[in-house]
């Protein structure tokens, strides 16, 4: 009975995000005194093939899905108060693409590979001058605890704090977060058990600083500590040079330092990764160059959201214990040449780790080709994305070669 009720509720939300998908497409529409309707609908699919034995990639996951979000948010009532809720909903295209063993995938039930509906989002909010509170379900975009919104439904947590502009080139945020819903699944978890930890209802007090002390040099400094865990603390420098239309420079510094607490309930641990990251932009072109290091004592925990270093692609985060790590990447926007919307980039990570010892682990390369094309005029708000990854892992000590291919058609709407 369960079943055939979530699959109502998953076909009911469906047709309405679809339904209201192609009337907004009908006209523009501005902001309403009632407040506003937003969505987002996706099609989507995703394979990530290995080799066990021999030359076959025959290690298989594999979903082709639709879905996406509702959002109503209500107007500021009396200039100071509100609210938000978002319907999230994901379900198989059936076929041959969505087998139940091959489930895992992130778009679907990983279980099972079948689709689901949740409230993702439900929260109250208040503000006063420039700082806004919000409290219990939402989506939240920070360094280490985000939405991760890289498959078919964001990440989003139970959570209780602010953020405020009140001072000058400074942004602030202090959050208490309770509970996080991972994007493959409908239930809200205790932060420690989405960490690894069963049994533990743990949350996680994050907050931070997002400072522009002077024009080109944005900074960032976040903290997360989860008691009777760890304590997490990232830095990101960057500074910005050049002439914009003509050769501009960027250099990207991130930092992050972690180590065990409490009663240190995952083990006791400290280590730390650096990383510096140049870039070059010329008529459209983009190079990158950047290198990272891991501490050889442990790995760098990620637990709670996309990883936020630079070196993080599709498959290969490169954080693991004494892994150093050359990154290369060109990018290219083809508006210049009279594609309007269309950009491309290829990534390239080599990772490097101990051959011996008890943080030996196989070397991995990873060599990314990533394509987007927004659409224009009646097709505005449409959008595709193309993703390739090919993943060379030492089989020597353990890895295998892997690909991993997306395919995503997306719709950005607003009906109010």
């Amino acid at each position: 009975m369960l079943r055939k009720i979530t699959g109502l509720a998953l076909a009911l939300l469906l047709s309405l995000l679809f339904t209201a998908a192609a009337f907004a497409a009908d006209e523009e529409k501005k902001a309403s005194e009632w407040g506003t309707v937003t969505g987002q609908a996706r099609l989507y699919y995703f394979t990530q093939r290995n080799k066990t034995t021999g030359d076959d990639f025959d290690n298989i996951k594999e979903s082709f899905a639709l879905g996406g979000w509702l959002k109503y948010e209500t107007p500021w009532l009396m200039d100071h108060f509100g609210g938000g809720a978002a319907l999230y909903g994901t379900m198989p295209i059936t076929g041959e693409l969505n087998q139940r063993k091959q489930g895992g995938t992130g778009l679907l039930d990983p279980a099972n590979n079948e689709g689901f509906a949740v409230l993702g989002e439900a929260y109250l909010k208040a503000r006063y001058s420039e700082t806004e509170a919000r409290v219990w379900r939402q989506r939240l975009e920070t360094p280490f605890i985000n939405s991760n919104d890289s498959r078919m439904l964001p990440q989003s947590y139970e959570a209780y704090g602010f953020k405020s502009s009140d001072i000058d080139t400074v942004q602030a945020s202090l959050y208490w977060v309770d509970k996080e819903k991972a994007r493959d699944s409908e239930v809200f978890e205790p932060m420690t058990k989405m960490a690894g930890l069963d049994g533990t209802d743990g949350g996680v007090l994050m907050a931070g600083v997002d400072w522009t002390p002077v024009d080109d040099y944005p900074t960032r400094f976040w903290n997360y500590y989860a008691p009777d865990l760890d304590n997490t603390f990232f830095t990101e420098l960057k500074y910005l040079f050049g002439d914009p239309q003509g050769v501009a420079y960027e250099l990207l510094f991130q930092g992050v330092d972690q180590r065990s607490v409490g009663e240190q309930r995952a083990g006791n641990y400290s280590t730390g990764e650096a990383g510096l990251m140049g870039t070059l932009k010329y008529a459209g072109i983009s190079l990158n160059v950047g290198g990272s290091i891991v501490d050889d004592s442990y790995g760098i925990r990620n637990s709670w959201g996309n990883y936020p270093f630079f070196n993080n692609l599709m498959s290969y985060a490169f954080n693991r214990a004494g892994e150093k790590t050359l990154l290369l990447g060109v990018g290219y926007d083809f508006s210049r040449v009279g594609f309007k919307g269309f950009k491309a980039d290829i990534k390239a990570g080599f990772g490097d780790t101990p051959d011996s010892g008890r943080n030996a682990s196989p070397d991995r390369n990873e060599y990314d080709l990533n394509t987007y094309y927004d659409f224009d005029g009646e097709l505005k708000g449409l959008s595709l994305l193309g993703r390739f990854s090919y993943q060379d892992a030492d089989g020597d000590l353990g890895g295998k070669d892997g690909f991993q291919v997306r395919l995503r058609l997306q719709y950005n709407f607003q009906l109010l």
